[in-house]
């Protein structure tokens, strides 16, 4: 059975050509793309490349035209008009459309904006009133929803093509607007309704929904022969990490609903940890186990490769990638630096990550200032991260705990020298690439042998030019490992 799925992988042939899939990835209208959002970009490329035809659950909709104005504009007018407006919001998340100031009243949501006129309500007011609503209608549709499907036809001549942030978009069929979908989804979570909105698959004609986190969700099947739905788990944390914003009981409610059906996760440790609090027995093996891809593609290397500098770095550097949040520890490697030998020899180390508007985020700055040798560089851009892992002497993960890792992925794949905690994800991923003697995990207690590790990089006399074609020839092969083993675990789930 595994070669005959692997002889169809590696084959011209589609496997999956015959499923029409509806993903879940919320991850994706989000402002800021973090771990999960690249996970679910690999797997609308790769069931994409295996046949499938994808559309994209969104909770986005039209918002420009009302319905007497939809009345008297032609069908296909209506239709890319509404378009427009849920690529616009994949593409902005920050400014969405119901922030526009529009000419008419009459709108979907007519019935809330009057209440809000007619009586002042404070922000907690609102929130009431908006519960309200959302409750009121999963009962008049008796937790059953179908939603709208929006076929992207032609996307290759829409102004939004090319953008890097939507640029997966260009796998996808179309969408699937369910206004509130998501909402609906975390009051179950919360238990304030008594049973998970349904996703009505039939009238769509769909075959599969795929989710790329827990949700509490359900589907009304398409067919009885096969299960209708996937949910991947990413890990555990909001239950063993305090500061996480995820409340505890409404991320428990997500794992035991997503465990009802079938699910797979993105590493060994998460499956066990998570069966383990959830008291569910498994088997030992790696059937329910899609490791992600790099982050990191062989195109945008390939042009940093090119480029000779970046927001005027000078000097030597190492590198820190991921968003600037309590359980990445980055107080912890800041410390290290300081009290190491680099900052003193001409190296700097770069904090590539997104500076939250909080207390943590404000803590950093404040360990930042005054030292010119620690570059705060905030959220990059896909272009900027592939120069600063291919130019860095090293990177960097001090993770208290992590569900897989994919900074710490990027990095071993170029055979760039890793310096992480021993946490168990960052020791399945040494594991998967096969890493050597640059692969340092360290004990987080141990900070001799951090400072001793970082003071040896100064002793590193590392020619970029070739360094850096090493890493890209590197990346090559063992994305292509990575990525074999990823399309057929997809084969394997699905069939």
């Amino acid at each position: 059975m595994g070669i005959e799925l692997a002889d169809s992988i590696n084959s011209k042939e589609k496997p999956l050509s015959h499923l029409r899939v509806a993903f879940t990835a919320i991850d994706l209208e989000q402002a800021e793309h973090r771990g999960i959002a690249y996970l679910s970009k690999a797997l609308i490329s790769s069931l994409s490349d295996l046949g499938a035809e994808v559309y994209l659950i969104t909770g986005f909709y039209g918002q420009r035209l009302n319905p007497l104005m939809k009345s008297s504009m032609s069908a296909q007018s209506v239709r890319e008009v509404d378009c427009a407006d849920i690529l616009d919001q994949f593409c902005d998340p920050k400014n969405r459309m119901n922030k526009i100031k529009r000419e008419s009243d009459f709108e979907e949501d007519l019935i809330t904006k009057f209440v809000n006129k007619c009586i002042k309500l404070k922000s907690g007011s609102r929130q009431t009133i908006k519960l309200l609503f959302s409750v009121l209608r999963f009962y008049i549709c008796r937790g059953k929803f179908s939603g709208r499907l929006i076929n992207l036809y032609n996307y290759e001549n829409s102004p939004y093509f090319g953008q890097e942030r939507v640029s997966y978009l260009s796998k996808i069929s179309g969408f699937l607007s369910i206004r509130d979908i998501y909402h609906l989804c975390t009051l179950r979570s919360k238990r304030l309704l008594p049973k998970s909105p349904s996703i009505d698959l039939r009238k769509s004609k769909i075959d599969l929904l795929i989710t790329s986190c827990p949700l509490s969700i359900d589907v009304i099947r398409n067919t009885k022969k096969n299960s209708s739905i996937l949910q991947i788990i990413m890990d555990f944390i909001p239950l063993s990490f305090s500061k996480h914003p995820d409340h505890p009981f409404d991320f428990y409610n997500r794992l035991k609903d997503a465990m009802r059906t079938k699910s797979c996760f993105i590493s060994k440790t998460s499956r066990d940890k998570v069966c383990l609090l959830l008291e569910k027995s498994h088997s030992f093996d790696y059937q329910n186990i899609i490791y992600p891809l790099p982050s990191l593609n062989i195109d945008k290397l390939n042009l940093a490769s090119k480029v000779k500098n970046l927001r005027g770095l000078k000097n030597k550097f190492i590198l820190f990638n991921s968003s600037v949040v309590p359980r990445k520890n980055l107080h912890f490697l800041i410390n290290i630096f300081k009290n190491s030998e680099l900052a003193s020899q001409d190296f700097d180390l770069c904090i590539a990550g997104k500076l939250h508007d909080d207390q943590y985020g404000d803590d950093i700055k404040k360990m930042c200032e005054g030292d010119a040798s620690i570059k705060l560089l905030d959220y990059v851009d896909e272009n900027e991260k592939a120069w600063l892992f291919l130019n860095a002497y090293a990177f960097v993960s001090p993770s208290c705990v992590e569900g897989f890792g994919i900074p710490v992925l990027d990095a071993a794949a170029l055979g760039l020298r890793v310096i992480a905690s021993d946490i168990p994800s960052h020791k399945e991923i040494a594991d998967l690439v096969d890493a050597n003697q640059s692969f340092q995990l360290l004990d987080l207690s141990n900070i001799d042998k951090w400072i001793y590790e970082f003071n040896l990089l100064n002793t590193l006399d590392l020619c970029m030019e070739e360094e850096i074609k090493f890493r890209i020839s590197k990346f090559q092969s063992c994305f292509k490992f990575l990525k074999d083993g990823f399309d057929k675990t997809i084969v394997d789930l699905l069939l």
